[in-house]
């Protein structure tokens, strides 16, 4: 049955993503990946399989409206398998239900990002990596990497923060 939660998630990032983010030169070294949000914020419990189509399928949506079939599809698949590591790491089993979304109000701001950096950093530069990767120019790729994962961390955080007080709000 599908979730029609992760549908509207799915849906909403990915038209953001495709056609403000992407439409919108930052400079040459920093872009944004705001789509990252859904395969952040899947819950800890769901299956590992789950988590793999989730992301191949983010990751080829992506793909198919830049035009660059795999590249992004692959840093997505890495960080998804990575993720239920870093995620048993950082978190703390006693606050995080299996059932939880991966969000700040739920694991709290440190490990948040933590957790968020740390696979978005990951992500930006394996898709950096398979993009342009020249012996020559490792120090472009990465600065182009932490630029990039510092923009995406502080997009990524402003709208956890809309989505805490929203979810405030309703209680």
């Amino acid at each position: 049955m599908i979730n029609f939660n992760y549908l509207k998630l799915f849906l909403g990032y990915i038209l953001i993503q495709i056609f403000i983010l992407n439409e919108v030169i930052f400079s040459s070294y920093i872009t944004p990946y705001l789509y990252l949000t859904i395969i952040l914020s899947i819950p800890k419990g769901k299956s590992t399989l789950f988590l793999m189509i989730i992301s191949l399928t983010t990751g080829l949506t992506i793909d198919i409206f830049e035009g660059q079939l795999g590249l992004h599809s692959t840093s997505c698949l890495i960080i998804s398998f990575f993720r239920s590591k870093i995620l048993s790491i950082l978190s703390n089993s006693k606050n995080l239900s299996s059932e939880d979304n991966i969000r700040l109000n739920n694991l709290g701001t440190l490990q948040f990002l933590v957790y968020s950096s740390t696979l978005i950093f990951f992500h930006s530069l394996i898709l950096f990596f398979i993009i342009d990767f020249e012996i020559g120019n490792i120090f472009n790729l990465i600065v182009k990497t932490i630029l990039s994962t510092i923009v995406t961390l502080v997009l990524i955080f402003v709208n956890e923060l809309y989505y805490s007080n929203k979810q405030w709000k309703t209680h």
